[in-house]
């Protein structure tokens, strides 16, 4: 291939028509379930002939070019077999039949291909060296006295979603006639090859199809990007598969474990390479791994460390994992406030003071990660600042250059946000996510209380609301706002309190004096001052923030 990235714009028969695809060897098996995916495509094609004019888009497939230049599935497998099952089931409708011209031609065209040099007949899609012996036995070309033996979950699958469309096709037979589904299977390939599209992306390698998928960003890609990784370790391992798979399954295992996020292996593999290679983005996690795997050696010792840290990456994510039994009580509840945040950037320097600091550095270096981590949230600080500052601490923990919470406490200075800075930023804040909101009120309320360790989450025994003082919506006891007094402080944090659910739903959207009878017998400080305040308005507001960012200083204190 002379060019990095083609693309075209092309039918998903046409796609087989015009190629020999391969599954990579150790890609993911076939995934569609018969009665969900399946027959969404089905009912989706059929309801599309209606309108044959128009065409019916299908997402994207990419393609990496591998050895002797062999086009290799890297997204698009389940499209692509399914559609193979459809053409297969048809085929299999014109044989019974008695069509051998229509079925010859659809084998011919769309599931075999001559190999001239090899001289044998090969399939025109060849899945993962789990399903393709079954694949090729079971749909593409059955024998009644085949084995066809399903020990596999793929397999079963395989053979559901097969049955699934022949019925289906009986089903048409059934209500329109042999003559009329003969029109119909016909019309069926004729939409696959030239209406049904897909944007086919060819790269050049799995580098470039794995950056193709973080800029994409598309459904089901995350676990494309994975595949791409663990495809090239176990080829790298050769004679050492085996081990290789051992070591991925259980690293899999440890992360999915503790989320079902699609995006969650990803972000593992990111504060892994962020350990030991530096500032990695998650475009860059292929090429980390490719410069540092180049043997089986070296494949099944970055897997043993890979798998290593997969374990102690679950624990950060989980405040009651057996892990923290023996440590301060503060590592669980840093992790709550964290998890909390959903900040995915501080990670990778969770996983290096997890895997490097001792237990109470451990708990000294976590509860300032919280304070950071806020300090961050309320400056809107995202993305590039974040990334590079936490992973450089973070390989600086791994490589021994930070040994101690005092060492990293001084690193970090050069990137957290101080205390001037902090409390200007808090005093113009907003916050949209209600429970942000009230963790910023309950961790205010615990400084005020002078309380211990205002910022972890504090316990909720009883179900506390957030409250707007000035309401959403303009009232006659509200007359003196204006909308763009709502549209500019409504959700500032100096116009929020906590309320216990019942009063709050009592509260409504009286008038603020009546609002005071009850702010006043709040049990919160912060809420039950507001009765000491005559007029509620942009100004009370600001003031109030004021005060609050005062407080925030010391709540999350560096």
């Amino acid at each position: 291939m002379e060019k990095d990235l083609d693309f075209k714009i092309i039918g998903l028969a046409k796609a087989l028509k015009q190629n020999t695809l391969e599954v990579p060897p150790n890609q993911r098996e076939y995934s569609w379930v018969a009665d969900a995916q399946v027959k969404e495509l089905l009912l989706d094609i059929n309801k599309s002939l209606r309108k044959p004019d128009k065409p019916y888009f299908l997402g994207t497939i990419v393609l990496t070019t591998g050895k002797g230049g062999k086009l290799e599935i890297a997204d698009g497998q389940q499209r692509l077999a399914t559609t193979t099952m459809i053409l297969a089931a048809i085929r299999d409708w014109f044989r019974a039949k008695g069509d051998t011209d229509t079925y010859k031609s659809i084998e011919t065209d769309f599931l075999f291909s001559f190999d001239r040099v090899q001289r044998e007949t090969i399939s025109k899609l060849t899945l993962n060296v789990d399903d393709n012996e079954y694949f090729k036995s079971k749909i593409l070309n059955p024998q009644k006295n085949s084995p066809q033996t399903e020990i596999r979950r793929s397999h079963r699958l395989i053979a559901e979603a097969y049955q699934y469309i022949k019925s289906y096709i009986e089903n048409i037979e059934r209500n329109g006639g042999e003559t009329n589904t003969r029109i119909i299977l016909n019309d069926w390939i004729t939409y696959l090859e030239e209406k049904a599209n897909v944007v086919m992306l060819i790269v050049a390698n799995a580098e470039n199809a794995f950056m193709m998928f973080e800029t994409l960003n598309d459904r089901g890609l995350k676990t494309s990007q994975v595949d791409l990784v663990k495809n090239y370790i176990f080829n790298v391992a050769t004679d050492r598969l085996y081990e290789a798979q051992r070591l991925w399954s259980s690293m899999k295992g440890a992360v999915e474990s503790v989320s079902d996020d699609d995006d969650i292996m990803i972000d593992f593999l990111r504060a892994a390479c962020c350990l030991t290679s530096g500032l990695t983005t998650k475009k860059e996690i292929m090429k980390r791994i490719q410069d540092s795997v180049q043997s089986k050696t070296q494949a099944l010792q970055t897997m043993t460390l890979f798998e290593e840290l997969s374990k102690e990456y679950a624990t950060i994510l989980n405040p009651d994992h057996p892990r923290w039994n023996d440590y301060n009580k503060d590592v669980r509840s840093a992790i709550t406030a964290i998890n909390l945040f959903g900040v995915t950037q501080i990670r990778p320097l969770m996983l290096a003071v997890a895997n490097k600091f001792n237990k109470q550095n451990t708990a000294t270096a976590y509860k300032k990660i919280v304070s950071w981590s806020v300090r961050f949230m309320i400056m809107g600080i995202r993305g590039g600042r974040l990334d590079e500052g936490y992973a450089k601490l973070a390989h600086k923990i791994y490589i021994g250059e930070i040994r101690i919470e005092n060492d990293l406490k001084r690193e970090a200075e050069k990137i957290v946000v101080g205390d001037a800075e902090f409390q200007s930023a808090f005093e113009n804040a907003k916050v949209g996510v209600s429970k942000i909101a009230r963790y910023y009120l309950r961790s205010l309320e615990t400084t005020l209380h002078q309380e211990g360790n205002p910022e972890f989450v504090p316990n909720e025994s009883n179900v506390i609301n957030l409250e707007h003082i000035m309401p959403e919506s303009i009232n006659v006891q509200w007359a003196h706002l204006k909308q763009q007094d709502i549209d500019t402080h409504l959700k500032r944090i100096g116009n929020l309190a906590l309320m216990q659910a019942q009063k709050n739903s009592d509260i409504g959207n009286a008038s603020f004096e009546e609002k005071k009878k009850i702010y006043s017998t709040s049990s919160f400080l912060l809420t039950s001052q507001l009765n000491s305040v005559d007029v509620w308005d942009t100004k009370s507001i600001e003031q109030r923030q004021k005060t609050l960012a005062e407080l925030a200083v010391k709540t999350w204190s560096l």
